[in-house]
């Protein structure tokens, strides 16, 4: 998947310019506020909205041709829907989907059995859907969006109305598709239980793109917050926390906490060694949810970065390291344009010294023929 300039206008506010690569086989997770254009964006790829500037391209298929529809084979979409006015019972119901969706008639039942049976169904195999309870429907839709075994799956919001058993079984889900190289696009409010699973974040703001890229380029803390029995030394923990390179946030002298970030597990087991050999007793230790406050932060955080570094360069008096960059391009073109000048006068002069020898041949052959 692929999106290169684009912008979809509305009456008061525009989404765009989006240019980013949804990567094959890899989950990448598109997040925002409410209103940041994350839903525009998913519309675009399944064929919802047609109209906009720029181009989206989905499997070799441009979605403003008329042969866009060719792609939605490669592409199963996940979104809440509302059942309650569906008469017929789920069974009959994903017999009629599996037909919409171009499943192989020899598989159909086979694969519904599967799937009613993995998210627990199979019991409510005659129920009518509309009695279905808010969890059950969420399960329904999310096997539509499975049963067509598609290599790419767009997930908007899936784990809305299931609780932490059913969340965690859907989690699991999301690993077994990794692992057999499906390509995942997925949102989420709860991003803390996948962020492990993440591979690149897509970061809108007020319709704006902020961030394209990989985990490891957003340099994301996972935040944790430690409590103490009692008093203990924090400036020896501060300090040996800086040694490691782990961030300290925030001390609450009154509740004997510390909040730090990590960016491997690693880095618990030292801290845990080093309060073993101080004999400093722990109380608890909490993971920090991951929400879009911290993920906007460590976008700040990169751009101050880059700031500190071109800062850096300047005192030092060297050019910041983005000149340095485009210094380092212009001067290889400069070198390429060069090179081609150099070859262009060699093959100038070899037809010049050529033209001349292929001249005096002709003058010494017509001398010749005069002496004769």
């Amino acid at each position: 998947m692929e999106f290169k300039n684009y912008i979809k206008k509305f009456k008061k506010n525009a989404i765009g310019p989006l240019n980013f690569q949804i990567k094959k086989g890899k989950i990448t997770a598109i997040l925002g506020a409410s209103g940041s254009g994350k839903s525009v964006a998913i519309k675009t790829m399944i064929g919802a909205i047609t109209n906009f500037s720029g181009d989206v391209n989905i499997c070799g298929y441009s979605k403003k041709k008329r042969n866009s529809h060719l792609a939605n084979k490669n592409v199963s979409f996940y979104t809440q829907m509302d059942f309650s006015l569906y008469e017929m019972n789920v069974v009959t119901y994903l017999q009629n989907m599996c037909i919409v969706l171009g499943v192989d008639k020899k598989v159909v039942n086979e694969k519904i059995d599967f799937w009613l049976d993995f998210f627990d169904l199979k019991k409510d195999a005659k129920k009518k859907i509309k009695n279905f309870s808010w969890g059950m429907q969420n399960r329904l839709s999310l096997i539509i969006c499975a049963i067509k075994d598609a290599d790419i799956l767009v997930l908007d919001e899936p784990g809305a109305n299931l609780d932490s058993s059913w969340r965690n079984k859907m989690r699991n889900l999301l690993v077994d598709y990794k692992n057999n190289n499906k390509t995942i696009l997925i949102t989420s409010h709860n991003i803390d239980e996948i962020n492990d699973l993440i591979d690149d974040y897509i970061i809108l703001e007020d319709g704006k793109q902020v961030f394209n890229g990989s985990k490891e380029q957003l340099n994301m803390y996972s935040k944790y917050k430690i409590y103490f029995y009692g008093s203990f030394n924090y400036n020896g923990f501060k300090e040996f926390l800086i040694k490691k390179n782990i961030s300290v946030f925030k001390y609450d002298e009154k509740e004997n906490s510390v909040v730090f970030g990590t960016k491997s597990t690693k880095e618990i087991n030292w801290i845990f060694l080093f309060l073993l050999k101080e004999e400093t007793p722990v109380l608890n230790l909490v993971r920090l949810p991951i929400n879009m406050e911290s993920i906007y932060k460590a976008i700040d955080g990169g751009k101050k970065t880059k700031e500190k570094q071109n800062l850096e360069d300047l005192n030092n008096n060297e050019e910041p390291s983005e000149n340095k960059l485009t210094e380092k391009k212009k001067m290889k073109k400069k070198k390429s344009k060069n090179n081609i000048n150099q070859e262009t006068q060699e093959n100038n002069s070899f037809e010049i010294q050529e033209n001349n020898s292929f001249e005096t041949k002709l003058k010494k052959k017509k001398e010749k023929k005069l002496k004769s």
